[in-house]
């Protein structure tokens, strides 16, 4: 699942930042959002927050190998890292809208300012997790993850921002 066109049109990227999912991502991969819910429902800490990226792999894992057996193990985690990765990027959507109607009620500058950040954090993001996949021996699979840790640490982090502006 790609981010939603309202966030692509607020950030106004090139098109190269928006990359298709990769081809192991699909709805049939077992992972429960309500987990990551959850997840971040009972922390009572920025740290606890943090612990929630990846909350959804062994269950995620446990269905892919019950229901998948054909399938790479390599491939099934590429595909729980991935699933997991979109329920983050739909929780920065959710989270990124709400505070930037936040900041445009509020006025422009603060909005125009988190446009500005958004957009240097995806490039960021990108870079770096890019890195780690050509620099790490497990290539494809160090880059998900990345991408699924680094979104995560931006949606606790946008939380933050707007529960201080509201």
């Amino acid at each position: 699942m790609l981010l939603s066109t309202p966030l692509r049109i607020a950030l106004a990227l090139p098109a190269t930042l928006w990359l298709a999912p990769p081809s192991w991502a699909g709805d049939s991969s077992g992972l429960d959002p309500a987990l990551i819910d959850q997840c971040l429902a009972d922390a009572s800490t920025e740290g606890e927050q943090l612990d929630c990226a990846g909350v959804g792999q062994e269950s995620c894992l446990a269905y892919a190998k019950a229901e998948h057996r054909d399938i790479d193990p390599v491939d099934r985690q590429l595909n729980c890292l991935d699933a997991e990765w979109q329920v983050w990027e739909t929780r920065l959507t959710e989270t990124y809208d709400e505070l930037k109607a936040v900041e445009e009620e509020r006025g422009a500058q603060g909005a125009e300012a988190l446009v500005r950040m958004e957009r240097g954090w995806i490039a960021f993001r990108d870079a770096r997790c890019a890195y780690e996949g050509i620099t790490k021996s497990d290539g494809a699979v160090a880059e998900v993850g990345c991408k699924l840790n680094e979104t995560a640490r931006q949606v606790i982090l946008l939380m933050a921002y707007y529960q201080e502006q509201t």
